[in-house]
């Protein structure tokens, strides 16, 4: 028994570690084709617009989804990219939001998205203690960012349903 106890711990603790260090990732991104958005998928993962990303021979380099969450003033649209495989977040950049002056508007940063950079799927805010890749919060501005995080994980599940469906 507790050896079984430590080897759960242990094989926790290793999956939980192939979230915490970012890798260097890029899509080339030379031409688009649209991916179709169907309107219950919009709605379920709140998606409003999606593509491939192709590169010089047309092949798909990633993907480029744009969500929508609401924050704790406004609704935050979030364009995600994706890699290839779809497992991995390129970056991320947030396209419009009202969010409160020099508190969830820091959602908007540079310094924020580039955290987003290279992480695996999914994601969660550093201090949670779901499974997934940490992304730093934003003192003051946990809901903001939670919506963030949140739009980028319905960009990866609608990508993995469209994938997966072959769309």
């Amino acid at each position: 028994s507790v050896a079984l106890v430590a080897g759960s711990v242990g094989g926790y603790t290793a999956l939980r570690a192939g979230y915490a260090t970012p890798t260097e990732t890029a899509v080339a991104l030379v031409g688009a084709e649209e991916l179709p958005v169907a309107p219950i998928q919009a709605e379920q993962y709140h998606v409003l617009s999606a593509a491939r990303a192709l590169d010089a021979a047309g092949q798909v380099s990633g993907y480029v989804v744009v969500t929508a969450r609401q924050g704790y003033k406004s609704e935050i649209r979030v364009q995600s990219t994706f890699t290839a495989d779809g497992n991995t977040l390129a970056g991320i950049r947030v396209l419009s939001q009202h969010e409160t002056e020099y508190l969830g508007a820091r959602i908007a940063t540079e310094g924020f998205a580039a955290d987003f950079a290279g992480r695996k799927m999914p994601l969660k805010l550093a201090d949670s203690a779901a499974l997934g890749a940490p992304v730093d919060g934003l003192s003051g501005s946990t809901i903001s960012a939670q919506a963030v995080v949140d739009a980028v994980n319905d960009a990866r599940n609608f990508l993995k349903y469209s994938i997966q469906t072959g769309n």
